[in-house]
């Protein structure tokens, strides 16, 4: 009875110091606004909103976060709104009130971190800003040579952004902020030998964070997709129901695409992907594409109306898609090009890239 009884005590005592590890409390003070509704979201797992009353031009907010998550703090009839991370401890944050995006925190390394490598990226987030623009103009005057360049002027900014992460992390090994750049920048169109070296630098105690076993994993994914490797099987099914498997078309040329109906920069390269198609079908060559939808109506007229005569694939789940994990597919249109062993030869190549390669390849 007394080893039950201190076992409870135990589990209680390890209970507690838990949620004493997790909680957070945010202290705000707001100059010049007084009074009104403030909202707190958080972005973790799982999504969630809080309100809290401005009382005298202060407001809080406490509650239990496992590891640091973003946050965006707004205030009810203002269209602005502050961005930071929420971590445990106790986070101070302070401002006018008037514009929240002048709001500063303190108390945080996190957040410290953060300003940090943000004033690192303010170049390339005034580039992206003004490509936005010039995006959003291309799209209302349905300008397809100008969205076509801006899929060019995307990838730069990556590169120029990647390049700014990787001077990040080289000098600031020991912030969960470096781990946390690596994850949100090479989780797409990168390979292992390029984030290994990066995810390298970072101190043991980061490795071992959730972002740092994330990292790892994407790295882990990344090799079993590189080129020369024979990519992990998938087998979904078509439109019409039948399952198909990727290894069936082994002794073709075959190129795996990833794509969806609603995915503006996928319909635009479907033109060039009908091309080559039409161009090599004769020749050993094939498609496979894996849908990322989730309404096989509006994926059934997409292949329709782009007129794409190939083998086509989904589990309709969306981002969910299994190979989503297995393949590590983050953005789309993706693709790889595998030859006639199954093995992986090009990733990622579209327009005049893919339409070299198999010139190069098929003869």
């Amino acid at each position: 009875m007394v080893q039950k009884a201190l076992s409870i005590l135990f589990l209680l005592t390890s209970i507690i110091a838990k949620a004493s590890d997790s909680t957070y409390v945010i202290e705000g003070k707001l100059g010049d606004t007084k009074s009104g509704i403030i909202y707190l979201n958080i972005y973790g797992e799982e999504e969630k909103q809080e309100s809290a009353k401005i009382v005298d031009g202060t407001f809080m907010f406490k509650g239990f976060v496992q590891q640091p998550v973003q946050a965006v703090l707004s205030i009810k009839g203002k269209q602005d709104y502050f961005t930071f991370y929420v971590e445990p401890g106790t986070i101070n944050i302070s401002g006018a009130g008037n514009s929240l995006k002048d709001l500063v925190v303190s108390g945080s390394s996190l957040n410290e971190d953060d300003k940090l490598f943000k004033q690192r990226l303010e170049p390339i987030t005034k580039w992206e800003d003004a490509e936005r623009k010039v995006y959003e103009q291309a799209v209302a005057t349905k300008n397809k040579i100008a969205l076509d360049s801006l899929d060019e002027v995307d990838i730069k900014i990556l590169q120029a952004k990647r390049k700014i992460v990787a001077s990040f992390v080289k000098d600031y090994p020991h912030s969960l902020r470096s781990a946390m750049a690596i994850a949100d920048n090479y989780v797409y169109y990168a390979e292992a030998d390029e984030v290994e070296p990066l995810y390298n630098l970072l101190n043991d105690n980061i490795k071992n964070t959730s972002k740092g076993k994330e990292i790892k994993k994407i790295i882990e994914v990344y090799k079993t997709v590189a080129i020369g490797m024979i990519p992990p099987d998938i087998a979904q099914t078509t439109p019409e129901g039948k399952l198909i498997n990727l290894s069936s078309l082994k002794g073709r040329y075959v190129l795996v695409d990833f794509w969806a109906s609603w995915c503006g920069p996928c319909r635009r390269e479907n033109p060039n992907v009908v091309k080559v198609y039409n161009q090599y079908k004769d020749k050993g060559f094939d498609i496979f594409s894996v849908s990322y939808d989730t309404k096989k109506d509006k994926w059934e007229k997409a292949i329709k109306d782009d007129s794409l005569n190939w083998y086509h694939v989904s589990d309709l789940k969306g981002w969910k898609n299994a190979t989503s994990d297995l393949y590590g597919i983050k953005a789309i249109p993706s693709n790889l090009l595998l030859n006639t062993d199954g093995r992986i030869i090009a990733k990622n190549i579209f327009g005049k890239k893919l339409s070299d390669k198999l010139a190069e390849v098929i003869r």
